[in-house]
């Protein structure tokens, strides 16, 4: 049987591909993301409180990398009361809320910086820039001012390499 013509061109293509891009969560990871880095981008004192700010809001949804967060807290021993207000889940951008009249944000750089309009504090423009694009990341902003990067890996799949 012979294949349309379409077909025979994208096949041709491929044989002469060098690199392929995977984007689906658990192709070729784990699909079980854990926290890799907390990269404290605030000059506040108790930075430890950024990560149990974050559990605090990602662990009211089920998607794994909030999870991740939950679990990174969990494991540095990093509890927390309800102390926020009315959690609101912006679907594919992130969760905001409130904390003693401030206003909390984490999720996306597309939620966090184009929609929400969050800044990085000045002289971290650096720091900001020198974040890994080898891993995913969550960014965490009170009051409109980025505080901390959550960086977040998924470890490849043992058979990955073969595929």
């Amino acid at each position: 049987m012979a294949l349309p013509s379409k077909v025979g061109k994208f096949l041709e293509a491929i044989a002469e591909a060098d690199t392929i891009v995977f984007d689906k969560t658990g192709t070729i990871t784990k699909a079980q993301p854990v926290v890799s880095d907390v990269i404290f981008v605030s000059v506040m004192k108790n930075r430890m409180n950024f990560l149990r700010i974050a559990a605090c809001l990602e662990e009211h949804f089920p998607h794994s990398m909030a999870k991740a967060v939950v679990r990174a807290a969990m494991d540095k021993g990093l509890v927390h009361e309800e102390n926020h207000s009315k959690v609101e889940y912006i679907v594919a951008h992130g969760i905001s809320s409130r904390i003693q009249d401030k206003k909390v944000i984490i999720g996306s750089y597309h939620f966090v910086f184009e929609d929400e309009q969050c800044v990085i504090p000045q002289g971290k423009e650096e720091l900001f820039e020198s974040l890994s694009g080898e891993c995913s990341h969550l960014y965490l902003a009170i009051d409109g001012v980025l505080a901390a990067v959550i960086a977040i890996t998924d470890p490849i799949r043992e058979e990955a390499p073969q595929v």
